[in-house]
């Protein structure tokens, strides 16, 4: 356990990030409970790692947001005019985002693969940034802590 207890958190919040940048390979459903059961095994605390992973989550969903405040609007503009039907069904959400924004990202937050992408067209319909984070936050927070803590409450499983 030399290297996990050494490089552990940087590996785990590095991981997070490219998770939360929608990269593949990184799935949480295996990466959090894996963490519980080494913090469990190391006899380490739960509540640095889970607040450093929703750092990490809002870190990669911040990147995307960014992306999509900057560049987001025009990209969906193509979209709905190369693909009409398309674009006709997401300016429908879209319009339901911007009504109900900060309830939109912090149930998006717990829903997999979608909780990667909602940082996109919350950018692109220029969110409000704080509200953004505090809800993107409140929804990564509730996602990892349940994930890890499962690995850790059932640790025993594995470890015995």
């Amino acid at each position: 356990m030399g290297f996990l207890d050494q490089y552990g958190l940087y590996f785990m919040f590095l991981v997070v990030t490219f998770e939360y940048l929608n990269f593949p390979g990184f799935p949480a459903g295996v990466i959090f409970p894996t963490v519980g059961i080494w913090l469990k095994a190391s006899g380490k605390g739960i509540v640095f790692p889970l607040l450093l992973s929703v750092g990490a989550g809002v870190l990669g969903s911040m990147i995307l947001y960014a992306v999509g405040y900057t560049g987001g609007a025009k990209l969906l503009e193509k979209i709905y005019k190369k693909r009409p039907k398309l674009g006709a069904t997401m300016e429908k959400y879209e319009n339901k985002l911007k009504l109900h924004a900060n309830s939109t990202v912090f149930f998006c937050k717990l829903i997999p693969v979608v909780r990667t992408l909602i940082g996109f067209p919350a950018g692109a319909i220029k969110m409000n940034v704080v509200n953004y984070i505090l809800y993107s936050a409140l929804g990564i927070a509730i996602w990892n802590g349940v994930l890890m803590i499962s690995g850790y409450a059932f640790s025993h499983v594995f470890l015995s």
